[in-house]
């Protein structure tokens, strides 16, 4: 419909339109308003899901999140790691105050306190994981100390990478260590077996667990 003017007339000629016919052009003006404001935004609303469904098939580009799991059982009980032992596994109840995520898309949590590792098995051959490891150690003697992340366990040919590596001239306690560390999800038995870390030194030391940091770079 074309715009319907109201015909107004000069001024006291009493030559425009009448109350009735001025009232019924802005009525049939206002319903074809209505009409074309439904009409656009229903096509905003189309295309907004048509924006959103192809989000997901544009490639190319790469997404963070990351987990922060902040450990409140060994700031009470400290993990003893006896002279020499092989065994030493880090735990971490995630129960504590800093534990937090940015986790737009609702990924799956990498890290589970009930197993004791890291679950790899949600993630993409090429994803990167990037992690941030904060321990307090007590040391019963001069000594080298080396941490571990445990990869493939469970897998036919598990393997070791070195997280980080720290000599300590004397006895001492409370002695903050700060790794950094990344893992590629290069092969199968990385992406599908068990991750942890491993304390390792030739004296007996304890070993508080701050939490540990990991950002995932998803392909």
């Amino acid at each position: 419909m074309a715009q319907q003017p109201i015909i107004i007339g000069t001024a006291n000629a009493k030559a425009g339109d009448t109350l009735f016919s001025g009232a019924t052009k802005i009525n049939a003006n206002t319903t074809e308003l209505y009409a074309d404001v439904a009409t656009n935004e229903a096509a905003i609303v189309a295309n907004a899901a048509a924006i959103i469904a192809n989000t997901a098939l544009i490639t190319g580009f790469t997404k963070t999140h990351w987990f922060n799991a902040n450990d409140t059982a060994t700031a009470a009980t400290p993990i003893v790691h006896g002279a020499g032992a092989t065994n030493t596994y880090l735990t971490n109840d995630a129960l504590g105050p800093q534990t937090t995520s940015y986790n737009p898309d609702s990924k799956a949590v990498l890290w589970n306190p009930s197993t004791g590792k890291f679950d790899f098995s949600s993630l993409k051959i090429g994803d990167l994981v990037k992690f941030r490891v904060d321990l307090t150690i007590s040391n019963a003697a001069a000594q080298e100390v080396d941490l571990f992340m445990s990869l493939a366990e469970g897998q036919v040919t598990p393997y070791e990478l070195n997280v980080d590596h720290a000599y300590y001239k004397t006895a001492s306690s409370s002695e903050p260590l700060t790794a950094n560390f990344e893992v590629y999800i290069g092969n199968e038995i990385t992406k599908n077996g068990g991750a942890r870390f491993r304390f390792s030194s030739i004296a007996a030391a304890t070993i508080i667990v701050s939490g540990w940091f990991y950002q995932v770079t998803v392909v």
